[in-house]
């Protein structure tokens, strides 16, 4: 009965944990806990007592490197944020290999990833509305500072959703690839809305790095892949340029967001006269420093944003940072500066054994996915915050659950 029970429920939760985007970050961890609690209920009920391989373990290294790094090189105590921020790294790849195969299917996985994209489209939709609802219609076309009006409604007016522009915009690229791969693929057009939308709102707000990637992927998808004749790839070639080019034409404020990185790129921060760009440039200077002072060990996860504070102080006449907490705006620049070249070293391990499973599986979904993520931790501390983390463990464990219990690549 309780097995019974267990497994009619595996399939409810991960269904309701696939519109992360959509809740407070209490509450898709709540569902965490539940899907836990009932793996467990699961494994016990029927008697199935394996744990984890070594190859799972191994996709819980950043945990460990934060872990580690707390207990023997810095106060234990004060490290309490840093470890709670990485506790999907152990958490997600510990449970959820221990589910049983039958939720990550093919279908399954097709079916949570309409979830999501539904769950990505509700926010888009509601993001306009919301926009136009509580703004004058007018000051849509309104570019203050090489931003528009619609950016900075969403980044600092909107409440109802809690998930950064950023990591909402590279969730909608697998979307998208997704979409597009089922327009090529099984000819189902009725997707390309779902694309319509998810680039249009990448433009309005004006992440300038997930646009491009956004780009190349359909573009890419275009020239490699899919079995439709040549007659539709030119037309849907033809659309999606027409519409990228009106979108870059006519898009408020993506011309100066693209400017100003030209412009600010080597003008710091002076007084108020500071933008997103010449502040990433100052965040980048800083933790480059603070990582050649502290080589070896680090300085510790729980003093970083304290160290970069003074950095900014010390170098720039400027008080961009005291209104705002910037970390280092780099996932690999915060493993390096917190733990050293040694913690650094753990994680490069890390990410070399999730590429190579990765390209193992030829899974084109999975390689979207991962490298898009990857990229984009270049430019934010994406696997710091709850987002991200949950988004990048969450798909990571599904995309390999699927190639290892079923050694499959139909999906492509």
């Amino acid at each position: 009965m309780v097995k019974n029970l267990t497994l009619k429920l595996f399939p409810v939760l991960l269904s309701l944990l696939f519109i992360f985007p959509l809740l407070k970050e209490s509450i898709s961890s709540f569902i965490i806990i539940l899907i836990c609690i009932n793996t467990i209920c699961y494994k016990i009920a029927s008697k199935e007592y394996s744990f984890i391989d070594y190859k799972t373990a191994l996709l819980t290294i950043p945990f460990w490197i934060i872990l580690v790094n707390s207990v023997f090189v810095n106060t234990f105590g004060k490290s309490i944020t840093p470890l709670q921020h990485a506790l999907f790294f152990l958490i997600i790849p510990v449970f959820f290999s221990l589910i049983p195969k039958q939720f990550f299917t093919l279908e399954k996985i097709n079916s949570y990833l309409t979830i999501l994209k539904k769950t990505c489209l509700l926010i888009a939709v509601i993001y306009i509305f919301s926009f136009f609802i509580n703004r004058p219609s007018s000051e849509f076309f309104v570019v203050f500072q090489n931003v528009s009006s619609f950016r900075n409604y969403i980044y600092y007016d909107f409440t109802l959703f809690t998930i950064h522009p950023t990591y909402y915009t590279t969730i909608l690229i697998l979307c998208a690839a997704h979409s597009f791969n089922r327009v090529l693929n099984d000819k189902k057009y009725i997707e390309l809305l779902y694309i319509l939308f998810f680039l249009l709102i990448s433009f309005l707000l004006l992440t300038r790095l997930t646009i491009i990637l956004f780009v190349l992927v359909l573009i890419g998808m275009l020239l490699f892949r899919g079995k439709i004749e040549t007659k539709q790839r030119v037309v849907l070639t033809a659309i999606t340029i027409g519409l990228i080019t009106a979108l870059s034409l006519l898009t408020p404020g993506i011309k100066t967001r693209f400017i100003e990185l030209y412009n600010s790129y080597n003008k710091p921060p002076v007084n108020v006269s500071y933008d997103s760009t010449n502040i990433r440039k100052a965040i980048l200077d800083c933790s480059i420093t603070i990582s050649k002072e502290n080589f070896l060990y680090g300085i510790g996860f729980e003093n970083l944003q304290a160290k970069l504070n003074e950095c900014y102080g010390e170098h720039y006449d400027s008080s961009f940072y005291k209104s705002q907490n910037y970390l280092t705006h780099n996932y690999y620049f915060y493993i390096l500066v917190s733990s050293g070249i040694i913690g650094f070293l753990f994680y490069i391990c890390y990410l070399i054994f999730v590429i190579q499973t990765c390209l193992k599986t030829n899974v084109f979904l999975f390689k979207i996915f991962l490298f898009s993520t990857l990229i984009v931790c270049l430019i934010e501390d994406y696997l710091y915050r709850h987002y991200g983390v949950l988004y990048f463990n969450l798909l990571l464990i599904c995309f390999i659950q699927y190639h290892k219990n079923y050694n499959s690549n139909k999906l492509t």
